[in-house]
C-alpha cells in the first residue's frame, strides 16, 4: 500500500463523501439544479450520439479483445492490466449502484441506478489503461482528453445522471487504473505461478497413470 500515491488516497476519501451524498441526500439541491440547468435540449442530440459512441459496455468487449490480442502477441504483462482494470472497472460499478441505488434525474426515461456513472468510470479506466500501455500517446492523449470530459457531461445532459454521480464515476475509474499500475505485477507472478503449479501437477498425474498402466500391463503378463 505505499506505493499507492496521495493523490489516490484523496480521491478514494472525496469518492467516499460522494457516496455518503447519494446515499443520504440523493436529490440534494445542488445536483437537482444542476442537472436542470445541463439539460439543454438543444445539446440532446449531440449528447445521445457521444453517450453512444463511447458506450460502456461496449468499451469493456473491447478490452476484453485487447487483452486477448496482448496474450497472442506474447504480450501477458499488458494483457493482465487490460483484462484486470476492465474486470475489477465493471465489478466496483456493478456492485456500488446496486448497494447505492439511486434513482436517476429521469427514471421514466432511463432504467437502472444513477450513482456512480457507468459511463463516467468506463470511459477513465479504458482511455487511462491505454494511455499507460501504449508509448506513441499524442493522437490517444487528446481522443482520451475529450471523451473524458464529453462523455460525463453528455449523460448529465441527457438527465442520465446527476453531476455528482460523473465525478464520482471518474473518481472510481481512476482509482481502479492506480490501483492496477500498482498491482498488475503481482497479479501476473500470481498467476504465473498457479499455471507452473498446474504444469508440475499435470506432469506428475501424467507420470502417475503411465507408472499404473506399466504395473497393470506387467500383470497381464505375470498371468499369462
Amino acid at each position: 500500500m505505499r506505493n499507492i500515491r496521495i493523490f489516490t488516497y484523496l480521491k478514494i476519501i472525496l469518492f467516499l463523501l460522494l457516496v455518503f451524498v447519494a446515499v443520504y441526500y440523493p436529490t440534494n439541491e445542488f445536483d437537482v439544479i444542476t442537472s436542470n440547468l445541463l439539460q439543454i435540449k438543444i445539446l440532446g442530440q449531440t449528447a445521445k450520439i457521444i453517450s453512444t459512441i463511447f458506450n460502456d459496455k461496449i468499451l469493456l468487449l473491447i478490452m476484453v479483445l485487447l487483452s486477448a490480442f496482448l496474450l497472442w502477441i506474447k504480450e501477458p504483462k499488458k494483457a493482465i492490466f487490460i483484462f484486470f482494470s476492465a474486470s475489477f472497472g465493471g465489478l466496483f460499478l456493478f456492485v456500488i449502484k446496486y448497494t447505492v441505488q439511486r434513482v436517476r434525474p429521469l427514471p421514466e426515461v432511463f432504467s437502472g441506478y444513477s450513482f456512480p456513472s457507468g459511463h463516467s468510470t468506463i470511459i477513465v479506466v479504458f482511455f487511462l489503461s491505454l494511455l499507460f500501455i501504449i508509448n506513441k500517446k499524442e493522437i490517444l492523449s487528446m481522443l482520451a482528453t475529450f471523451a473524458i470530459i464529453a462523455v460525463p457531461i453528455s449523460r448529465v445532459v441527457l438527465g442520465a445522471h446527476f453531476l455528482s454521480d460523473v465525478i464520482a464515476g471518474l473518481l472510481l475509474g481512476s482509482i481502479v487504473v492506480d490501483f492496477m499500475k500498482v498491482y498488475y505485477k503481482k497479479i501476473y507472478n500470481i498467476i504465473k505461478l498457479y499455471l507452473s503449479l498446474l504444469k508440475v501437477l499435470t506432469l506428475v498425474n501424467i507420470l502417475f497413470n503411465k507408472s499404473n498402466r506399466y504395473k497393470r500391463i506387467d500383470n497381464t503378463y505375470k498371468h499369462v
